[in-house]
């Protein structure tokens, strides 16, 4: 005997109810994600290495980029008494705001569409998915430590030493990394779910060097609101501590820093949960 089945009551695709009820802990999650460190080392050093196989200059590319936007700043704003901080170079003020500029801009340019280019080797694997955005920070990382090489040479050429403050960097680098893995965690899982986001992730990205103090100085921002911005941005006080520990010889202004680190941690808390929300589907939807 045949048996008729009804297909029009079968749902096009699972109820939000069902699709979303993955739940995640950090106490598995963690543990998990440290397991594969040697994952994100290996895809990391996999895409070190093509990023520059077939390029005649090689590594020097890493150095060419934040040269290329010192020397358009130079030319542009050097003249000027708007940017800047008296006393100080230029092109030596401009180049600490590009370097922490371009690691947040380039990790998150590659890491957000790190999903989408990893398809064919997500759908076929095991280990967690944080792993994709995660190597393509820690590359863009290793390419901004080249890119401190032009630094050391503009201190040089310009005859500037650097104060002793500037041990406060590291710390600075912290919060900008934690605030960087944040967004791009949660900015790749996004992509997955809304296409459209290709597109519209470049635009942001270019729009925030302008909204971010790498041209100009934070003390542009009214007292009143630094506090906010640096929540909201916490690129703004991490560029500007740098400049204030490595050029002025000052402490770190640490309302806004703090500020920032709360902002940062937020960030990373969203951006992970974001993720862990909704991975159950990456690699159908991918």
């Amino acid at each position: 005997m045949v048996q008729i089945r009804d297909n029009s009551a079968i749902l096009p695709e699972p109820p939000p109810e069902l699709l979303y009820r993955h739940h995640s802990r950090l106490r598995t999650c963690l543990p998990e994600l440290w397991a594969s460190r040697d994952i994100i080392l290996t895809l990391a050093e996999r895409d070190f290495r093509a990023q520059y196989k077939q390029a005649t200059l090689g590594v020097m590319w890493a150095l060419l980029a934040p040269m290329a936007m010192l020397f358009i700043f130079t030319v542009i704003f050097s003249r000027t008494q708007v940017y800047g901080i008296a006393g100080i170079p230029y092109p030596i003020f401009a180049y600490i705001g590009i370097l922490c500029w371009n690691f947040f801009a380039q990790a998150l340019g590659t890491g957000g569409n790190s999903l989408l280019s990893n398809n064919a080797l997500m759908s076929k694997t095991q280990f967690p998915r944080e792993c994709f955005p995660l190597e393509t920070v820690l590359v863009t990382a290793l390419n901004t430590v080249i890119s401190w090489i032009p630094l050391a040479v503009l201190f040089v050429v310009y005859g500037f030493v650097p104060a002793a403050t500037s041990v406060w960097v590291p710390l600075l680098m912290v919060i900008e990394l934690i605030f960087t893995i944040g967004v791009t965690v949660g900015i790749s899982a996004m992509i997955i779910q809304m296409r459209d986001l290709v597109q519209v992730l470049p635009i942001v990205i270019s729009l925030g060097l302008f909204v971010t103090p790498v041209i100009w100085q934070f003390d542009k921002i009214p007292p009143e609101w630094q506090l906010v911005y640096g929540f909201v941005n916490p690129l703004g006080p991490v560029i500007d501590d740098a400049r204030r520990t490595i050029l002025l010889g000052l402490s770190p202004s640490w309302g806004p820093l703090l500020a920032a680190g709360l902002g940062a941690v937020s960030y990373l808390a969203l951006g992970y949960w974001l993720f862990k929300r909704y991975e159950v589907n990456f690699a159908d939807i991918a």
